[in-house]
């Protein structure tokens, strides 16, 4: 939980920057290069041009994912920790890694990313979510609740995540029953 409240508040600290830097005309060298880490960070192009600057794709992409959701996603994702493939490569998500960018070492699951830390793996799995093209639609629902001032929230964004797993709608309901059972559980350790 630690590395999940961490990670929503590096991005959120960037997201209250970029909305703050949204309507200025004059940029210092050192903001320039904050903006373009962002963009690299949230593999968005940018050509430099502060006129130009992708504010939609980039306030779409940098926004957290709830932490109870993370925090559900992670237990039904490696049956609380228990896993083989959280335990030996510290993947509490069950993200596979991209062919050609696998490394097999011994005792490691094969077809699996492998991260040196949990830390490591959330934030992988945040990254993934903001920038994944398959879950485009995950952060544009997530837009549309900014814009209608409506809160972030794990019961609202769980169904809105399509394309995780080849189950489907069903593997929403599963982590939406599974958030509502375990609610007080993650609650106390946030």
């Amino acid at each position: 939980m630690p590395y999940i409240t961490s990670q929503n508040a590096a991005i959120t600290a960037d997201r209250n920057w970029l909305i703050s830097k949204q309507y200025d005309s004059r940029w210092s060298p050192s903001e320039r290069a904050r903006l373009k880490d962002i963009t690299k960070r949230y593999k968005l192009s940018w050509n430099g041009n502060t006129r130009r600057v992708p504010w939609n794709a980039l306030l779409e992409r940098v926004d957290i994912i709830p932490g109870s959701m993370v925090a559900t996603m992670a237990a039904a994702e490696s049956g609380w920790g228990t896993s083989k493939l959280a335990r030996s490569n510290n993947n509490l998500f069950g993200m596979k890694c991209v062919k050609g960018r696998c490394t097999n070492a011994p005792g490691k699951v094969k077809g699996y990313s492998q991260f040196e830390s949990v830390k490591d793996s959330v934030s992988a799995y945040v990254v993934n979510l903001n920038t994944h093209p398959a879950y485009s639609s995950f952060r544009k629902s997530r837009a549309q609740l900014r814009k209608a001032d409506q809160e972030v929230t794990a019961s609202t964004m769980i169904h809105k995540l399509k394309g995780y797993s080849t189950k489907g709608q069903s593997y929403n309901n599963y982590l939406f029953a599974m958030y509502q059972d375990n609610q007080r559980l993650i609650a106390a350790h946030m």
